[in-house]
């Protein structure tokens, strides 16, 4: 009977164990928050530049020459979409119809390269030339993560005495993180007098992505089960390109946020609001939350970014600042800095 109640014991601690593993992994919340606005432009075009050519993106030694197509690509992109959504009054030359002239000593003489130079490039039938250039660099490794692998359960005695006990078995399996790094920097050159009418310096916009194995007879896992990195190289690209293209003209500004909650109650039924999209009942509940501990660097994080899918662009400054000054985190400093670059030129 001692025996049975002992393995029993031990049996219900495995259980004991698998829900601590399940409530660890499940205490938080999270949401994935959507929702964009349109800027209007910092400078503008100049007067009479109604025809643009976009060069091919001058690449660093170790990126692929895919990415200088692909930037030419996202940069039409967003000039169509300002003419065609905004009305502004600017084509994108033809690329097979430009005939362009610029080689390494015309990107020189616009600053875009270390060699020399003294004229610029000529584009015919067109006011301006976009340059840019771009920089691709990604670094994968692998780690250790420790699961649990399986589970004894023994026992033995004799009549009226016993003895049991579980032995848990745990194993290491690989995992792997990518950091994707992205330089960009563009320029636009007014070609009736070789001038540099707009430069945005060079950047670096970065992300990373990792496998996580499961607690509980997890695998290993490879890059393989990772967001395919051109994805996610594309879309920093494009944020770089964006961030340029809102200088000269009216840009849509694509916002999106992860936000985790942390162990605070109302923090947590403020992450499952965003989820709903009910941001004004986030925000209140954010609130509560940093009412009950003003360091709660998450709860700040959530009601900056209720307040920006809102259009409260202060206030998303104010909690936003709020956020950095508690905690060191990129998501943080990027809305921080989006909001700084964007806040007061949103359009109504």
């Amino acid at each position: 009977m001692f025996i049975q109640h002992r393995t029993a014991t031990a049996a219900t601690f495995v259980i004991l164990l698998a829900g601590m593993f399940l409530v660890g992994c499940s205490a938080t919340e999270q949401a994935y928050v959507d929702f964009s606005y349109v800027v209007e432009p910092e400078r503008g075009l100049p007067q009479g530049m109604d025809t643009i050519a976009i060069m091919p993106a001058k690449v660093g030694p170790t990126t692929d020459p895919k990415w200088s197509d692909m930037c030419v690509t996202v940069m039409q992109s967003l000039v169509n979409e300002s003419r065609n959504r905004f009305g502004t009054d600017v084509t994108v030359a033809e690329r097979r119809d430009a005939k362009v002239v610029w080689d390494e000593a015309d990107l020189a003489a616009a600053g875009m390269s270390t060699g020399s130079g003294s004229h610029g490039g000529q584009v015919l039938a067109t006011q301006g030339t976009l340059l840019s250039n771009i920089n691709v660099k990604v670094e994968t490794h692998t780690g250790k993560q420790r699961t649990l692998s399986g589970l004894d359960i023994f026992g033995g005695g004799g009549h009226g005495w016993g003895w049991g006990g579980t032995d848990i078995q745990t194993s290491e399996v690989e995992t792997v993180t990518r950091n994707m790094t992205v330089q960009t920097e563009f320029k636009l050159i007014d070609t009736a007098n070789g001038k540099v009418w707009a430069h945005h310096a060079p950047r670096t916009y970065s992300a990373t992505d990792r496998t996580k194995a499961s607690p509980i007879f997890g695998s290993s896992k490879t890059e393989a089960e990772l967001t395919p990195r051109d994805r996610i190289i594309a879309s920093l690209v494009e944020q770089g390109a964006r961030e340029f293209i809102s200088q000269l003209m009216p840009c849509r500004i694509d916002v999106q946020a992860t936000v985790v909650s942390s162990g605070n109650g109302d923090c947590v039924q403020g992450v499952k609001m965003l989820r709903g999209e009910m941001y004004d009942s986030a925000l209140d509940m954010f609130r509560m939350a940093l009412s009950a501990n003003p360091g709660d660097a998450r709860a700040a994080f959530g009601a900056g970014v209720a307040c920006e899918a809102m259009g409260l662009y202060d206030d998303a400054m104010r909690y936003y600042k709020r956020a950095c000054a508690e905690r060191q985190s990129r998501e943080y400093t990027e809305a921080l800095d989006r909001m700084k670059a964007y806040g007061h030129r949103i359009r109504p």
